[in-house]
């Protein structure tokens, strides 16, 4: 037998350490059945540990099966066949704190030191008291009464969507929700901007249903340019994703005309209407229509945080009755808990107050993302700035990503190779403090133009 031989550590007991230790080497085959183990004296002596250590362990590993014992003889390995070593771990851990990545330019990273945490614990705390001992229990299987009473209220008064509760679905991301509204319009030819979300190409992929991509311009979708064969359009009207452009009010109105033929719909993904920082709010689609053509959805990542995991969806009647007639409804994917939460963060007002607090927050960082900029004005242009968390730099050739730098191009969200689109860099400053953006630009305009000139 060879000598077990082990390297301690001061992050647990001694025995424990020592107990892990030879029961993984049984385990790994490394100690084999009937092996005999040194005795407590010996490996004392050998590890350097008391005797009680050895023994404490030795009795921990013979309660268990690893070993037995004989008497005046000593410890043997027991037969093991049907236990194996769980894998160990390759991944490093590292905590969010510790990592020292540089900020990001990306689209979907936001800020939230500025987020009302207190307010959360508080609700969150109440949520879990017993004499909320209901919300363990399923709940609807369209979202909790409170929550949809105050997502009805909220999108009426800011977006001037017109619908009751009944109307209101809620669900875990768009992606969930966007998948219900292809079940209930199963033979749909889908038309979708492009470039456009990549996840809504991903669902209708998944899915197996049929999509045309639609070009936008500055104006946002080119509604003259719908196929004939396409009844349902999926559009991003307060702020297209990802040119930032707003769809004009002229264009609005030709969409809206263009639903009345029979089985056309609109689906208006108002996925950041909240931050718009030029003008009055434009009202939704929605609240435009009056033949009970658009199918509305929203998200609470960008006016909560993005970690939240709560979508909403709000269903014209004609297509309530078909949600209510679908034989596999979906049951409900965010827990009561959450919902609880959100319904009281917003009932308090807290909610539109981080909202406002927050407008003003990612209105100072464009500010300085423009000012940062105009040293730069002979190299590009800068569009879709009016709402958001991110902007479009247009350079006058196409460019390429610079190395080291999290940043995506318009051709990254594009299927059609415009050239157009590799001339356009997307530069998202929502995860950026204010401190390090002007240094983050400057490097990233440094990289860009060095690599041009090269």
């Amino acid at each position: 037998m060879e000598t077990l031989t082990y390297k301690f550590t001061e992050d647990s007991f001694l025995y424990q350490q020592l107990y892990q230790f030879i029961k993984d080497d049984i385990l790994t085959g490394r100690l084999s059945h009937d092996e005999k183990l040194p005795s407590k004296r010996k490996l004392s002596q050998h590890l350097n540990l008391s005797q009680t250590t050895i023994e404490i362990a030795y009795q921990q590993l013979q309660d268990e099966g690893f070993i037995y014992s004989k008497p005046k003889v000593g410890y043997f390995v027991e037969t093991i066949e049907t236990l194996n070593k769980a894998p160990e771990n390759t991944i490093s851990l590292i905590s969010p704190k510790e990592e020292t990545a540089r900020p990001t330019f990306k689209i979907e990273d936001s800020h939230q030191t500025s987020f009302p945490y207190h307010l959360f614990r508080k609700y969150a705390k109440e949520a879990f008291e017993s004499e909320m001992s209901e919300l363990l229990d399923r709940g609807h299987p369209q979202g909790e009464d409170a929550l949809r009473e105050q997502i009805r209220r909220y999108l009426y008064h800011s977006r001037g969507v017109s619908c009751t509760n009944e109307q209101i679905i809620v669900g875990s991301s768009t992606e969930q929700l966007f998948t219900l509204v292809t079940r209930l319009l199963p033979g749909a030819v889908y038309q979708i901007e492009d470039p456009g979300y990549p996840l809504i190409r991903k669902v209708l992929h998944y899915e197996q249903k049929s999509y045309i991509p639609i070009e936008v311009d500055e104006e946002g979708i080119i509604v003259k340019s719908l196929h004939k064969k396409a009844n349902v359009v999926h559009v991003t009207p307060s702020h297209q994703f990802p040119t930032g452009a707003v769809l004009s009010a002229k264009r609005r109105t030709e969409l809206l005309k263009w639903t009345l033929k029979k089985d056309r719909y609109i689906i208006e993904d108002d996925y950041d209407s909240e931050f718009r920082y030029k003008g009055r709010p434009l009202k939704a689609l929605q609240g435009l229509d009056s033949h009970q053509k658009v199918i509305y959805m929203s998200t609470f990542s960008k006016s909560i945080f993005p970690s939240i995991r709560v979508a909403y969806l709000v269903l014209p009647e004609p297509l309530m009755l078909k949600y209510h007639e679908l034989a596999h409804k979906p049951n409900i994917t965010v827990p009561r808990h959450i919902q609880y939460i959100i319904a009281q963060f917003m009932q308090s007002g807290e909610f539109e107050r981080n909202i406002n607090r927050t407008r003003k927050i990612y209105k100072k960082k464009l500010d300085i993302v423009v000012e940062t900029l105009k040293p730069f004005e002979d190299y590009l242009t800068i569009s879709g700035e009016q709402a958001g968390m991110h902007c479009v730099l247009e350079f006058k050739q196409p460019i390429a990503k610079p190395d080291g730098i999290n940043i995506s191009l318009i051709s990254d969200y594009a299927e059609k190779n415009h050239k157009k689109y590799r001339q356009q860099l997307i530069l998202g400053y929502g995860g950026i403090e204010d401190c390090s953006i002007k240094h983050e630009i400057q490097h990233l305009m440094n990289k860009i133009i060095q690599k041009k000139e090269t």
